[in-house]
């Protein structure tokens, strides 16, 4: 984390708008007239040469002819003007500048030479950026509307939004505001010159008003920093992600099963799910559970108790929650006893409980079935659903208001409420009700579903994160990093990146992994001596730089059991392979002992943002038949590893089922831990594929393995 001040741009004593203008309709105009509406309290210095006073202010021709010291400038004018503006700010001592101009790196080459300047002026008076071509930022809390967003929210709010769309955050932003939610930040950092993601994750993680921190990205910059970033902040605070553009992000060639399995996209939700952080899949579902995590305490658990007065709405609820993993439990006998006292004779007590269409004593019967699910040890999550007659009744929203409040702040029973709200627009003003004392309400049940369970996860998940230990630190081992990077060296040398397969398991060895005994041969009768020394039966391989898929050459035989099958078998991968790829230039046969238990895969592909993606899925057909796969960044803690490990799909068949013994998972996990280290010791790896990786009840041996670096150190 930076632990940098940034207040300059949030909390500042002092703005400077650089293009302020009395011209009705102009940029100028509207953000002199957002910051002055808003209640901004501190000094305001309009500039611009061409007026003496804006907006009753008196204006200044430049930058450094305002008197006393300037936290912020928002800068207004043109791409081409803004370098030299940046000049004047960094000889004036400005901190910050939001540039909100257009026309720099989105606009083409010539824009990413204004771009390039205006950094350079930037950095060489140590001014920071926000921006360029960006929406600006806002700091509710103190009136503070450096940007195009137009009115004056309340004050006091907590969530703290960063949107890489200006526009789209912007509509966001009043769509909240009309379901009763307070903002604290909101900032939209456009080409993102200067100022970085991971620079205003840290800031506002350490922002005490910063409750809920939700940020709407189509790129992350920095994805790496921004991953150890989040890594701190997300167990403290709730970090919801809105990750756009979510086709393909990027293209890479197939060189391996894992190029063609791990894209882009996997390496964000990689960084996501390790540092804790939430990702939603819309704009909506993003204000849903803003809402929800800000308005009401974490749940203990995933155990849901409904109050409906619709029992097909109820039973609709209810098969959603469970499809959220979450789950409705029958209510106990005492609990059920309790209700039957005051619910009508043919009323539900058992959950969701049902009370009826006896509209007359709707708000009772809301009030003191809400109380039972309060009182109820079975219940972690307490969710009624006001559909029509009751949604309209204020009476309703009135009496489950007032009985949350006793019970979550008078009796400090912290179970969250969610309600699920149903009927017409006419009586929204009832949601109000609620909201204004914080407990939100979701139309229709999918809405109300989907935030229970995304805020039962991050519970669980907050849980998982605060025990786990963080991964191994690395250790520096002279003789053995000499020992790889000769390799790696010599692979240069011959002209290569792809490093062969005992190269491969020659450098995995060296990181303690158990691999395969094998012996290259130039010769058949080399071949049948190693067959010897290894024992029968063996597996025969084409040793070649210019061979990456073996199998598919013609360049694999297995099962060879005798001198008469290796002679046969060896003969038959030279021919195959020389008639498939005529050029391969064959630089021997491996022998390779035979190993047996069940197959998994270990790959890695160097993501351009977030470094080393490593996957972890079950092996051989299944690779690419299934897809059953899971990410994770390195370098791996043990609990990473073992997550990985347990959610794949195939996971059943690792762990023993069927009277069938599982395997050795604990070695397993320690592998998948030594290979993470390995890649981060050496980010010269590009991709790297270990397949098969046999798994037994004793063992985790690497039977194959290819790998590619980087061309040059």
């Amino acid at each position: 984390m930076t632990n940098e001040n940034l207040d300059f741009f949030f909390t500042p004593r002092s703005v400077v708008l650089v293009g302020a203008s009395n011209r009705e309709g102009s940029m100028g105009y509207v953000f002199m007239e957002n910051i002055i509406r808003a209640g901004y309290e501190g000094e305001i210095f309009p500039i611009n040469p061409n007026e003496d006073e804006v907006f009753g202010l008196k204006a200044y021709k430049d930058v450094t002819d305002v008197p006393g010291e300037v936290d912020l400038a928002v800068v207004l004018v043109p791409a081409d003007s803004a370098p030299n503006v940046m000049n004047k700010c960094g000889e004036k001592g400005v901190k910050g500048a939001v540039v909100i101009s257009s026309g720099f790196a989105e606009a083409g080459e010539s824009g990413i030479r204004l771009q390039n300047e205006l950094v350079e002026s930037s950095n060489r008076f140590g001014v920071r950026v926000l921006g360029p071509n960006c929406f600006g930022l806002y700091n509710c809390n103190i009136g503070l509307n450096a940007s195009l967003a137009l009115g004056t929210p309340e004050r006091g709010g907590s969530i703290s939004l960063v949107t890489q769309s200006g526009a789209y955050g912007m509509a966001i932003y009043t769509f909240a505001l009309d379901h009763s939610m307070k903002f604290a930040k909101i900032i939209a950092p456009g080409n993102k010159c200067d100022l970085q993601d991971y620079e205003l994750l840290d800031y506002l993680g350490r922002d005490h008003e910063s409750g809920v921190i939700c940020i709407l990205a189509e790129t992350i910059s920095k994805g790496r920093e921004f991953f150890e970033t989040a890594k701190e902040v997300a167990p403290k605070k709730p970090v919801i992600v809105l990750k756009t553009g979510r086709t393909e992000g990027s293209k890479r060639a197939a060189l391996s099963h894992t190029a063609s399995l791990a894209g882009n996209l996997e390496a964000y939700r990689a960084a996501f799910r390790q540092s804790g952080i939430i990702e939603v899949r819309n704009g909506l579902e993003m204000i849903d559970l803003a809402k929800a995590l800000d308005f009401q305490p974490l749940p203990a658990g995933k155990r849901v108790g409904i109050v409906t007065n619709s029992g097909g709405t109820g039973v609709e609820l209810t098969d959603m929650l469970e499809e959220a993993g979450l789950s409705v439990p029958e209510l106990s006998a005492q609990a059920q006893g309790s209700l039957k006292e005051f619910l009508p004779a043919y009323a539900s007590p058992k959950n969701p409980i049902d009370v009826t269409t006896l509209w007359r004593k709707f708000p009772e019967l809301y009030s003191r079935s809400i109380a039972a699910l309060f009182e109820s040890p079975d219940i972690d999550i307490v969710m009624p659903i006001l559909l029509q007659r009751s949604a309209m009744m204020k009476e309703v929203s009135e009496a489950v208001r007032d009985t949350v409040i006793r019970y979550q702040r008078e009796k400090g029973i912290r179970k969250p409420v969610y309600v699920c709200w149903v009927s017409t627009r006419d009586h929204l003003k009832n949601t109000e009700i609620l909201q204004s004392a914080g407990i939100p309400c979701f139309e229709w049940p999918e809405r109300s579903a989907r935030v229970a369970g995304h805020a039962a996860r991050y519970a669980e998940r907050l849980q998982e994160l605060k025990s786990r230990n963080p991964a191994p630190a690395r250790v520096i081992d002279k003789k053995r990093d000499a020992k790889i990077e000769s390799i790696i060296k010599g692979v240069r040398e011959d002209g290569r990146t792809y490093v062969l397969e005992p190269e491969v398991k020659e450098i995995l060895s060296l990181y303690g992994i158990r691999v395969t005994e094998e012996r290259v041969s130039t010769s058949l009768d080399e071949a049948v001596a190693a067959a010897h020394d290894i024992g029968y039966p063996v597996v025969l391989k084409v040793v070649s730089a210019d061979v990456v898929h073996k199998s598919d050459s013609g360049g694999v035989e297995v099962g060879i059991k005798d001198d008469a099958q290796l002679r046969e078998a060896y003969e038959r991968i030279e021919k195959s392979v020389l008639k498939n790829l005529p050029s391969a230039r064959i630089k021997g046969i491996l022998v390779q002992e035979m190993s047996k238990g069940k197959e998994v895969i270990i790959g890695s592909v160097k993501d351009p943002c977030f470094g080393q993606l490593m996957l972890f899925g079950m092996g051989g057909i299944f690779v690419e038949a299934f897809r059953d796969i899971t990410y994770r960044l390195a370098p791996l803690a043990a609990f990473d590893a073992r997550e990985m490990i347990e959610e794949i799909k195939g996971y059943p068949v690792l762990a023993g089922s069927r009277g069938q013994r599982g395997v050795d998972l604990e070695a397993l996990t320690d592998t998948l831990i030594k290979v993470s280290s390995f890649l981060t010791d050496f980010p010269e790896v590009t991709t790297m594929d270990l397949n098969p990786v046999f798994v037994s009840e004793t063992d985790t041996v690497v039977a194959d393995g290819r790998m590619f670096i980087e061309e040059r150190a």
